[in-house]
């Protein structure tokens, strides 16, 4: 097996670098697969000529397919991925993908050109719900905000490429115009495939279903160089797995209908809050411009078609920058901030833009232009990552793969919905179409507040403490967080029965320690530091 032969130079903090590094390019492989398209429809080009110039409905459907489609690759994770693995699952995303781009290159008619985006959105479907649980389950709590936004930075990458790749080939005479950049995708396709056969498979997966030795293996390789399994480092990390399948165990064996269930999981909370993480995210007109960036300046603005393609390229660049600055801040201000401060200048910047489209002229066109540019700004800041590293937080060991992969599917029937009537509306209803997202965007602020829990820098097995307290607006609130604080003093108390003077148990200090800890007093480390000594 290839991932044997690299185990002893995979460790430590390159092996965590090599499993963001096989992340990133699955979700640059996503972005750019999101942008090809808009440079190619909605344009006198060989792309035009060769499909009979689609209308606007048509391009609605050509592009949005794909995003239908991988609503169904979302649902495939959801009944297979823990069978699967998270390793096997990005395999199959893959092998689904290429398929698709081959049918999609060699294709001669609008029905092949569309069976092939509906085989590639499958596969892209399988891997955003398998990459986020891979990435999360296999680096520390207080680096997963920040890798999240580095394959994020890498996907809007992707997304910067398809644009430029696809400016530059409007140039070129023939079918290769269209064809190259689509094909090009293939690239990204095989590095992934050659990273994941060398990668290993995600502890807490390998520990839930019985593979306990190779489990702690792992864990050692994530922790650091040479680091010996029995190190505390690899112990305390392999309880805490240990101890969440524990008590998801008392649940019994998993049937489908415990994902939408209450109970003391609370489950069906856990998956309303994924997908409302989606609709958020969706809703807030980011696939609007990513999608449809050239028609948009074209249509709305009045640029010239090679105009408007130049433009959006410069605006998937400014795009790809803006991704940069919340690597170093998102494990400092949190998920809620971020998300409620994104929601508000969302809102706004939609305003201006339906503001700007309903009173035309040049000098409203600029205006128009700079807030489609504004809008990835402000969403690169908020709801390009925190969504998508929300929902693989919030789940627990026994429902995260599921939880991804519903989340990753209400994504993909949202974005469908957003694709698809995109075009008739900028050409039926013009301005408005932008009133509607700013609502949307508006209607998020006080949702964020009310209902998402706050996890930075939580470790995935203190989420659950989350849900503890019971109610639709539980663990938004900073009584969760003191909750799980009196957890850890509790166990930290548990481990003082044994640590007394000359190794004899300790049950007073361990008692009294317990207690201080359950009413929240603050002598409780004051107790933990003495405790073990008397």
């Amino acid at each position: 097996m290839l991932a044997k032969r690299f185990e002893n130079r995979l460790q430590g903090q390159l092996l965590v670098n090599m499993i963001t590094t096989v992340c990133s390019i699955g979700f640059a492989l996503f972005g750019y697969d999101q942008g090809i398209m808009a440079n190619l429809i909605g344009a006198d080009n060989q792309f035009g000529k060769d499909f009979n110039h689609p209308d606007a409905g048509m391009q609605g459907t050509i592009v949005a397919i794909y995003e239908l489609t991988a609503f169904f690759g979302g649902i495939v994770v959801f009944v297979f991925g823990d069978i699967w693995g998270r390793r096997r699952t990005i395999n199959w995303g893959i092998f689904f993908q290429l398929l698709g781009v081959v049918i999609q290159c060699s294709a001669f008619s609008v029905p092949q050109l569309i069976v092939g985006r509906c085989v590639t959105g499958v596969g892209i479907g399988v891997l955003t719900a398998g990459i986020p649980v891979y990435q999360a389950e296999c680096c520390a709590a207080e680096d997963r905000g920040k890798l999240a936004c580095v394959f994020n930075w890498i996907c809007i990458c992707g997304v910067t490429s398809s644009y430029w790749i696809g400016y530059a080939f409007s140039f070129v005479n023939g079918p290769a115009q269209w064809r190259f950049p689509v094909a090009f995708q293939a690239a990204f396709s095989a590095v992934i495939l050659f990273m994941i056969a060398i990668l290993p498979e995600s502890p807490r997966w390998l520990e839930q279903h019985g593979h306990t030795a190779e489990a702690k293996a792992v864990i050692a390789r994530l922790v650091g160089r040479d680091v010996p399994q029995d190190d505390s480092r690899v112990t305390l990390l392999y309880n805490e797995i240990l101890t969440a399948i524990a008590i998801e165990a008392q649940e019994g064996e998993f049937s489908f209908k415990e994902t939408f269930s209450g109970g003391r999981q609370q489950n069906r909370r856990r998956i309303l809050l994924c997908l409302l993480a989606g609709l958020g995210c969706q809703m807030s007109g980011i696939n609007l411009i990513t999608q449809y960036a050239p028609k948009i300046f074209q249509d709305s603005i009045g640029m010239t078609r090679s105009t408007s393609q130049l433009v959006a390229g410069f605006n998937s660049l400014e795009y790809m920058l803006a991704t940069i600055p919340p690597i170093f801040y998102i494990e400092r201000v949190g998920r809620r901030k971020i998300l409620m401060a994104g929601a508000v200048g969302q809102c706004l910047t939609m305003a201006v833009l339906a503001i700007t489209v309903h009173h035309g002229g040049y000098a409203a066109g600029i205006v128009g232009a700079a807030m489609l540019f504004l809008f990835n700004t402000v969403f690169a800041q908020a709801w390009l990552t925190a969504p998508w590293l929300y929902a693989s937080e919030i789940c627990t060991l026994r429902l995260r793969a599921r939880g991804a992969a519903v989340a990753s599917a209400g994504f993909w029937i949202i974005n469908f919905a957003v694709v698809e009537f995109t075009p008739s509306a900028i050409q039926d209803i013009g301005w408005r179409t932008y009133i509607i997202f700013a609502i949307f965007n508006a209607v998020f602020v006080p949702t964020v507040y009310f209902f998402f829990p706050e996890t930075t820098n939580l470790r995935l097995e203190d989420v659950d403490y989350l849900f503890e307290v019971k109610g639709i607006t539980a663990g938004a609130r900073g009584e969760a967080r003191r909750r799980i604080a009196a957890r850890h003093d509790m166990e930290n108390a548990a481990t003082m029965m044994t640590v007394g003077s000359e190794g004899k148990p300790n049950e007073k200090g361990a008692a009294e320690y317990i207690e201080m800890a359950v009413t929240g007093s603050s002598e409780a480390s004051t107790v933990g530091s003495t405790t073990g000594r008397d």
